[in-house]
């Protein structure tokens, strides 16, 4: 029974959680995106500090997968 509990109240829960922030709902994988940027400009400032960041090849591609990667994982770690 608990298999199909999952499936079923996945499709009935609606698009997406969201938060309301101000007054305001916003979906959650907004407030992801934006949590994930941050911590991705964290991540870059601290590359840079440590002098990895010469090493960063290419960065046209490197910090948007860190950006992603980080909004991944605030909505695994929030919402799921």
């Amino acid at each position: 029974m608990l298999p199909l509990t999952l499936p079923v109240a996945a499709g009935i829960s609606g698009c997406s959680p969201t938060w309301g922030i101000g007054g305001a709902y916003f979906p959650a994988w907004l407030v992801c995106m934006v949590a994930g940027l941050v911590l991705a400009l964290a991540a870059r400032y601290l590359l840079i500090v440590s002098g990895i960041d010469r090493w960063v090849r290419p960065r046209v591609l490197a910090y948007p997968a860190i950006a992603v990667a980080f909004t991944l994982l605030v909505y695994l770690i929030f919402f799921l």
